[in-house]
């Protein structure tokens, strides 16, 4: 690994961990009214569905290892903000099972996001699976659509690359062949006029 990749590397590990530091330190409000919980959380859906378009637009005409850097920290980004959101509507009652702590939440989306949910964790309450259901629907979406752009555009390059030490290959193959029928039209060239003198005597 080259010294800007590896670089690049260790300032993504950096961001995500401090974008997890804040995920902890930043405060979760006391328990609130339904209705004040559900507009906060669809605003903040909202402005992040925002951000993660803004985003794809401009990864898209960003370096390779900006796109992949963009892709993780997107994707920290979306996990934590459910995360807090979700340990939050824990403390209103009857929402939650077994969701006590900042940590239990953000078990629960990663293992929400990788759809591998054991079953532990879980919403029971109406407005937790009204907010659970908007964020499979959000990864599925945003985060999915962020996914197959940039990995669309590697296939493209890949397929790019492949190809075109072939077509290079190809054109010089026919460069090669076109010189040697110059080189046979010469070397006739050459023999008509010896054989010209040849016939008098």
């Amino acid at each position: 690994m080259s010294g800007p990749q590896s670089r690049s590397s260790v300032g993504t590990v950096a961001l995500v961990a401090a974008a997890t530091v804040v995920y902890y330190v930043l405060p979760v409000p006391g328990a609130m009214r339904e209705t004040s919980w559900a507009v906060l959380f669809f605003v903040g859906a909202g402005v992040l569905g925002a951000l993660i378009l803004a985003a794809i637009r401009g990864l898209l005409r960003a370096g390779e290892n900006a796109r992949i850097r963009g892709l993780i920290l997107l994707l920290t980004l979306t996990v934590l903000f459910f995360s807090w959101s979700d340990e939050s509507l824990a403390r209103l009652a009857g929402q939650f099972t077994l969701l006590h702590t900042k940590t239990d939440s953000l078990y629960f989306n990663i293992s929400t996001l990788a759809t591998v949910g054991f079953g532990d964790v879980h919403p029971v309450g109406q407005l937790a699976r009204a907010a659970v259901t908007v964020q499979i629907v959000f990864n599925l979406v945003f985060l999915g659509a962020a996914v197959s752009l940039i990995t669309g555009f590697f296939r493209t390059r890949a397929r790019g690359q492949l190809h075109g030490p072939s077509q290079a290959t190809q054109q010089a193959g026919t460069g090669q062949a076109g010189t040697g029928q110059a080189g046979t039209g010469q070397a006739g060239t050459g023999n008509s006029p010896g054989q010209g003198p040849a016939g008098p005597g």
